[in-house]
Formats: C-alpha cells, sequence, structure tokens
C-alpha cells in the first residue's frame, strides 16, 4: 500500500472511531415531523459501545502494521462492525424507551451515515494502486448491500422511521421501484438502438462529425429539468392536435416526455464512447485484415466491435447509471418511479420518506454499474487477455 493509500484508511479508522464517540445515531420524535432528540452510540447501544471502539482502533493498528492480508483482515472488520452496529440498532429500538408514545418515531442519525464515509476511505486507501481495487471494492460493498438486506427482512429494524414508511406504502413503493427501473432501462435500450449506429456512422464519415456531435451535446448541456420543460410543450400540442397520440397514452406529462429526455441523455455516453473504442484499435490492423482478404464488414464485426466493446460497455454503464438518477424528475410531471416518493417526502417534510426513496435509487444504480463493471473486467481478461 502505497503512504497516500495508509494515511487515507488511517484517517477513514478515524472517522469511524470519531463517528462512535461524537455523533449522534439515532433520533427519537414523537411523530414523523417534529424535530426529536439526539441519541449518541454509547446511550443506544450499552456495552456494545466498547465492542465497536475496539474494532475501530483493531482496523487502525491492521491498516498501520500492513500485514500481507490486511487488506482481507481490515474488509472482515469492517462487515463486522457493520452487522454489529445494525444488531445493536434493532435491539435497542425495541426498548420500552422508545415506544411510550405510539406514533413515536426513531430514525438513523449522521453518525449511522457517516460510517459509511469510514469504511468507503479504508477500502479505498487499502485498495490504492492495486490492479483490481475497482473489484474488490464493489465485492466489498455488494456483501455490505446484502447483509443490510438480510436484517432488513428478517425484521429485525421494523421499528425505524423509515421501516414504518415502508410498511405504510409497500404497494406504492414496489410498484414504484418497477416503473423507476424499466424507464431507465428502456430508455437507455432505446439510447442504445439510436447512438451505437450513429457512433459508428461518424466514425466512418467523419464530414458529419462536428454536426451531429453539436447537436448531441446541446443536449446534454441543456439542465434536465429544463429540457423536460421544453419537450412537454410539443407533446402537449400534438396530443391536442392528434387524436391517435392522445389515444395511445403520448402527451405532454406522464412517462412520454421523460423517456425522450432520458434517450437524449443516454445518447451523449452511448454516442462518444462508440467513436472513442473504434479510433483507439490501430489502423495497421485493419489494413493487415484488409490484407488478408477480410470484408469491410467482417472487419466490423470480428475485429473493430470485439476490440472497441469494453469501451462501448463503459458508455452504456455512464448511460444507465446517469438515467437511473435523471428517472427521479419524471415524479415530478406523473412519470412515476422513486421521484414520486421522494418529492412527496419532501413536501410533506418527511426525512424518512425522503430515504425511502433515495437509498433503494443508490443501491439500483450502485447494483448496475457493478454488474457492467464485472463484465468488463470478465470480458478483458477472457476474451482480450488483459488483467486489468
Amino acid at each position: 500500500m502505497s503512504d497516500s493509500g495508509k494515511k487515507i484508511s488511517i484517517l477513514g479508522a478515524l472517522v469511524l472511531t470519531l463517528s462512535f464517540l461524537l455523533l449522534s445515531f439515532a433520533e427519537y420524535r414523537p411523530n414523523r415531523v417534529l424535530t426529536g432528540t439526539n441519541i449518541g452510540a454509547r446511550e443506544l447501544f450499552g456495552n456494545g459501545f466498547f465492542l465497536l471502539i475496539f474494532l475501530s482502533i483493531t482496523i487502525i493498528v491492521l491498516i498501520i502494521t500492513n500485514h500481507k492480508k490486511y487488506k482481507l483482515m481490515v474488509g472482515l472488520a469492517s462487515l463486522l462492525m457493520m452487522g454489529l452496529v445494525l444488531y445493536l440498532f434493532g435491539t435497542a429500538i425495541v426498548k420500552e424507551t422508545f415506544n411510550i408514545i405510539p406514533n413515536g418515531r426513531i430514525s438513523l442519525g449522521i453518525g449511522f451515515w457517516s460510517i459509511f464515509l469510514g469504511m468507503e476511505m479504508v477500502m479505498n486507501g487499502c485498495l490504492k494502486g492495486d490492479k483490481k481495487c475497482i473489484l474488490y471494492r464493489r465485492l466489498f460493498y455488494t456483501i455490505l448491500i446484502l447483509m443490510i438486506l438480510i436484517f432488513l427482512l428478517s425484521g429485525h429494524l421494523n421499528n425505524l422511521s423509515i421501516m414504518k414508511e415502508f410498511f405504510n406504502r409497500s404497494g406504492t413503493f414496489f410498484r414504484q421501484i418497477r416503473r423507476h427501473f424499466s424507464l431507465s432501462i428502456f430508455s437507455v435500450i432505446a439510447g442504445l438502438i439510436l447512438g451505437i449506429p450513429t457512433g459508428v456512422l461518424i466514425y466512418k464519415e467523419r464530414k458529419i462529425e462536428g454536426p451531429i456531435l453539436f447537436i448531441i451535446n446541446l443536449g446534454q448541456t441543456i439542465p434536465t429539468l429544463s429540457l423536460l420543460g421544453i419537450v412537454m410543450v410539443p407533446l402537449t400540442l400534438l396530443s391536442q392536435q392528434n387524436k391517435f397520440i392522445k389515444d395511445i397514452g403520448i402527451s405532454g406529462v406522464g412517462f412520454a416526455p421523460a423517456f425522450i429526455v432520458l434517450v437524449i441523455y443516454a445518447l451523449f455516453p452511448v454516442v462518444h464512447n462508440t467513436i472513442a473504442g473504434l479510433k483507439m484499435i490501430d489502423q495497421d490492423l485493419l489494413e493487415t485484415a484488409a490484407g488478408l482478404g477480410m470484408k469491410n464488414n467482417q472487419i466490423f464485426w470480428k475485429i473493430q466491435l470485439p476490440l472497441s466493446l469494453p469501451i462501448i460497455l463503459g458508455g452504456i454503464r455512464i448511460a444507465i447509471t446517469q438515467s437511473i438518477g435523471n428517472t427521479i424528475l419524471a415524479g415530478l410531471i406523473g412519470g412515476g418511479g422513486l421521484g414520486s416518493i421522494i418529492f412527496l417526502g419532501l413536501a410533506q417534510a418527511a426525512p424518512d420518506l425522503i430515504l425511502l426513496g433515495v437509498i433503494p435509487l443508490i443501491a439500483m444504480a450502485f447494483i448496475m454499474d457493478s454488474v457492467i463493471s464485472f463484465f468488463i473486467f470478465f470480458y478483458k481478461k477472457r476474451y482480450l487477455g488483459l488483467a486489468e
């Protein structure tokens, strides 16, 4: 591990320790809206507090000693710490102290969220300079997400305020997740259908590169909310003047304008990465293939596309994560998705309702990003012979 990586890891471990010592881990409120009382880790976790401090100090010691297996040991200690926090949290919130008032709510405090910052710094520092650092770090967070999911499904954290919001809106929650996922994924698929052929065309016909990229870049520079407003106007006029368009569900609000805007935003990374992937191929290789008698179509499908695929997949990864985030705005115009839950929470000044929409959004983006990253890593190693 480099000196800079060690410093980042130690600083992250200190963040973990100070989170337990100084920050509140929960907020107890008489109802879902009113401001409540902050509760520290010592008061909330009891004797378990000292075990958590011991684990955070152990992580610091492991980083400083730099044992050859310290990365694995630091990762295991961090996962053990998070599992212990979740267990102690669920055990604490069932106490009678927090259930005297029928509508009382206990929410996660800033100390809980700062643990994730500390863990990210620790793992990022430990894996800094490692060729497989991204893969290992994603594996660590995948295990972490699965651990949190297991605790949630077990019912151990049912008394948390965010879980009460979930139980009150479980039907709507799953419906909006499906809506959010389908809207973001289908818009990216449409972006691929349009973007990859466009990128190939621009690569072959350099004269049209300037005008087409100007239009695509222009769509990317317009803020999402502004572009949404621009698209809504012509769609509203079309639906008013054409009965067929109105009958098939296209109007100035709802699915159609959100879908069009998301497709426009997906085009930028897909087109640019397609062009970049094709340009990076050595021209001597293409001339050699042509000299061996391969036709243009054979050269494209057997040489250009396989070699440029990792770069194109990188553009798809950007498009998907970007689309999942931008789909939030569909909630503003009746398009559904997790944005409708988030904006409802903002309107009602209910932080836990906002988190109910934000946390699945982050998890969805992380999972999709990780799946494509793993596929790129596997493809480069298996088919291109690259270890990185």
